[in-house]
């Protein structure tokens, strides 16, 4: 089992290999379908014999299984990226069900930074945005067996949203990479606290991220928390559900004081309020 675990860590983050994972949640309390570019598939299977998992696959994506009385119940993050209007589950080839996707429009927002060194890099500041782009990577990418029973959160703290996931940016007029998380806007130093508990995986002072949080919730989901003011947790401390993990700042690449938050599951970045206990 050990050695099934480490294999399928590695291809996880080396190939987004479609290798299903059984993970420890036996309960299976994950977010409701929500089935479109951004989201979370929760599909159940009825009467899917144990003995198949192994070459269950859901079309390319990446998934994980948990078990819920007699049914199977399959977990896939859908990348942003993702064009497929439908995904088909087979077993051996031969397929079982098929899921519908649902599209969704996503909005474009256009900022204006002063600082240009923040829009386009100095070449002396390369190695260091490299190096940190590679931890965030390694990060999102955990994979530890925490067996936890709920994975719904709390907001991390009261305030507006500013900007939703999704979103596709431009910076100075200059096309960037989608807005993978979600900012809430808040006055500075605002305690920012734990959603759901975890263990502190990463925690630094980034180029764009500013001072930058990564909390490990066990299972393949994994959140960040960006632009804070200061931290108040230490690299492999666990952290309970309401703690507090920092304030918020505007450090890094901002236009004025907020939260990026990121919620990560199996690596892939998902929208963070289907995961809320309360929408706002």
């Amino acid at each position: 089992m050990k050695n099934n675990f480490i294999a399928i860590f590695a291809l996880i983050i080396s190939s987004c290999s479609t290798l299903p994972k059984e993970i420890t949640n036996s309960e299976c309390i994950f977010p409701t379908n929500n089935t479109y570019p951004g989201g979370l598939i929760n599909y159940p299977l009825d009467s899917i014999k144990s003995d198949v998992e192994e070459n269950l696959k859901l079309g390319d994506l990446i998934f994980a299984t948990c078990k819920s009385d007699s049914q199977l119940i399959v977990l896939a993050p859908i990348p942003l990226s993702y064009k497929e209007n439908k995904v088909q589950v087979t077993v051996s080839n031969k397929v079982v069900a098929s899921i519908p996707l649902q599209n969704k429009a996503y909005r474009e927002s256009r900022i204006e930074i002063q600082n240009k060194s923040l829009v386009n890099p100095p070449e002396v500041m390369q190695n260091r945005i490299k190096e940190e782009y590679i931890q965030g990577q390694k990060a999102k990418n955990t994979l530890t067996r925490r067996g936890s029973k709920q994975v719904m959160m709390n907001k991390p703290l009261a305030g507006i949203i500013s900007s939703e996931f999704g979103v596709r940016r431009f910076i100075n007029n200059q096309p960037r990479n989608r807005h993978i998380g979600l900012d809430i806007a808040a006055t500075e130093g605002t305690p920012v606290k734990v959603p759901l508990k975890g263990e502190v995986i990463l925690e630094g002072n980034f180029f764009y991220k500013g001072n930058v949080i990564y909390l490990d919730h066990g299972d393949g989901l994994v959140s960040s928390y960006s632009h804070l003011k200061s931290k108040t947790v230490t690299l492999g401390q666990e952290v309970s559900e309401g703690d507090i993990l920092g304030y918020v700042g505007s450090t890094g690449r901002v236009t004025g004081p907020h939260l990026h938050w990121e919620v990560f599951y199996l690596g892939i970045p998902i929208n963070p309020e289907i995961f809320l206990k309360e929408l706002y």
